[in-house]
């Protein structure tokens, strides 16, 4: 870039005093005593004012050359004399260049006097690298022809380092922002989601609530149908009972009482009176109990408790079945074993009778044996 602002050759000034650093052409031309001493009366007081500033007070040619600046460069490490017929470009940070250079050229194309304001960054003579707003002013004449470059340098360092750390937390805050929007945008999603599946079960749950209803309608009737039912059966039932009965008293029990007449053995007359037991268990519960309470008893058990309950003894039972008093024996024991009367003093008999529901005899509430 430097190619494009060309290096101008400057005659060494002796001029260059404790102020402002500056070569200038000499005058053709004699001035007057006075006008002299108001000239460099004035110089001495723009020096005065331009060194006593903060901010770099500077001027330059066409080139971009420096032609004079004050001393407040000396605290970026430099002094004014030997900046005089550098090239400003030399002191701009390598990044900033093409566009402050594209800049003063396309100004400098016009060759229209103008005003402007640029920020860029410079580097001091350590190396450390300070931003700079230059307020500058370049002047053309009539004709175009460049008349001068002048402006003031001011250090915004801690202005840009500032608007550095406000973009870092304005770009943290966007991000933190960005996630946070993500987070509740995925949340709301999560919650329509949920919002919709809560919507679809209560409708199930009402179309299922309706389903039981109905049922719970239809159980109603059914179960009144059955209530219905079984107070018929019960009734049919008791009918029934109630016929059995009848017709035992009226056409069995009459023939069994006119056979008793007759002239019979012990073993006839045990048999009747087994036919008149049975015939009495038919119209009573305990048969019907007895298997219902105690599914494992077998057939021939039935028989012997159904004997123990009407009081017979071993011997008795023995001959009416035709078995041994020993086999009797045995389907005691396997009775009182099956209705958990082992290790107990209960007696077998008032247990039957307990269970058809007939009353307990004298004797058996006395503790004599069946």
């Amino acid at each position: 870039m430097k190619k494009n602002l060309p290096q101008m050759q400057y005659s060494s000034q002796d001029n260059k005093e404790n102020g402002l650093a500056a070569s200038a052409p000499a005058h053709s031309a004699p001035a007057s005593v006075g006008l002299q001493a108001a000239l460099d009366t004035a110089v001495q007081r723009y020096r005065l004012l331009a060194d006593n500033v903060p901010d770099v007070v500077y001027s330059l040619d066409e080139f971009g050359v420096v032609v004079a600046v004050n001393k407040s460069v000396i605290q970026y490490g430099f002094r004014a004399e030997e900046l005089i017929g550098t090239n400003i470009v030399d002191l701009i940070h390598p990044e900033d260049r093409e566009r402050v250079v594209t800049s003063y050229c396309e100004i400098v194309a016009k060759r229209e006097s103008c005003s402007r304001t640029q920020q860029f960054r410079i580097v001091s003579r350590s190396g450390a690298i300070h931003w700079f707003e230059a307020n500058c002013s370049i002047q053309f004449g009539d004709q175009g022809q460049f008349i001068l470059q002048e402006g003031v340098c001011r250090d915004i360092t801690a202005s840009m380092q500032s608007r550095y750390t406000q973009n870092r937390i304005r770009v943290q805050l966007e991000e933190l922002v960005r996630i946070r929007t993500a987070e509740l945008t995925q949340k709301n999603d999560e919650l329509h989601k949920e919002i919709l599946e809560r919507r679809e079960t209560e409708r199930i749950l009402r179309e299922r609530e309706a389903d039981l209803e109905m049922e719970k309608g239809n159980l109603q009737e059914t179960n009144t149908a059955l209530k219905v039912l079984l107070k018929r059966r019960e009734m049919d039932k008791h009918e029934f009972e109630e016929q059995v009965m009848c017709n035992v008293k009226e056409f069995v029990l009459p023939y069994l009482d006119v056979f008793k007449r007759f002239d019979l053995d012990a073993r006839q007359e045990a048999y009747v009176s087994i036919i008149e037991s049975n015939l009495s268990d038919i119209t009573s519960a305990f048969s019907r109990r007895l298997s219902l309470s105690y599914y494992d008893l077998t057939l021939s058990e039935r028989r012997v408790a159904n004997f123990i309950r009407q009081g017979k003894k071993t011997r008795e039972i023995a001959l009416l079945m035709g078995i041994s008093e020993r086999t009797v024996e045995a389907y005691r024991y396997s009775l009182r074993k099956k209705m958990r009367l082992q290790n107990r003093k209960a007696n077998l008999r008032t247990f039957l009778l307990s269970i058809s529901g007939e009353p307990e005899p004298a004797f058996s509430r006395t503790g004599a044996p069946p």
